[in-house]
């Protein structure tokens, strides 16, 4: 719940910040303004990751939305299904997920929000081409993930991590 209120508190930073509420919108900027409400949507969408349910994370992507974790040997997934089952793997393979936003920075209608995220592994696991062998240890991932809107839902989702950080807390990476 901390991370959420983090978040919460980063997302009027990052509202002001970027100018949102200004008294004197440029019109593209309003126009973007009125069409959604991205600081909103956003915090809808980490609350949904804050509850670890997959289906709920899924439920505010668009039909056609694609995720692309990116790494080596990661190709995107497509439709809230596919994403849906991609969400309940990583969540599988790191039950204790939990993040804590950095930053965060509004476009018209994408965010990018660096944060750290926990990592705490069962058993092995795959991401991309590599198999990671966990040592029992809780440990934190610095990620990035730019995330795209259209009419208040995930459009795409983009998230880049630090592997190094993951091989490196891990024994027998292949």
């Amino acid at each position: 719940m901390a991370e959420t209120r983090l978040l919460a508190g980063l997302l009027v930073l990052g509202a002001g910040a970027a100018g949102w509420g200004a008294a004197y919108p440029t019109p593209a900027h309003a126009e973007a303004e009125a069409a959604q409400n991205l600081p909103a949507a956003v915090e809808r969408y980490a609350l949904a990751w804050a509850s670890r349910d997959a289906a709920r994370i899924a439920a505010l992507h668009t039909d056609d939305s694609v995720f692309h974790l990116v790494i080596e040997g990661e190709p995107p997934v497509v439709g809230r299904a596919a994403i849906a089952a991609r969400f309940a793997r990583i969540l599988a393979d790191n039950p204790a997920y939990s993040s804590t936003p950095r930053t965060v920075n509004f476009g018209a209608d994408f965010v990018v929000i660096e944060y750290d995220f926990v990592m705490a592994p069962p058993r092995a696991f795959v991401m991309g081409e590599r198999r990671y062998e966990p040592r029992g240890t809780t440990y934190s991932v610095p990620a990035i993930d730019i995330i795209t809107f259209r009419d208040g839902l995930v459009s795409r989702k983009a998230t880049y991590l630090d592997t190094a950080v993951i091989a490196a807390n891990s024994d027998a990476v292949q």
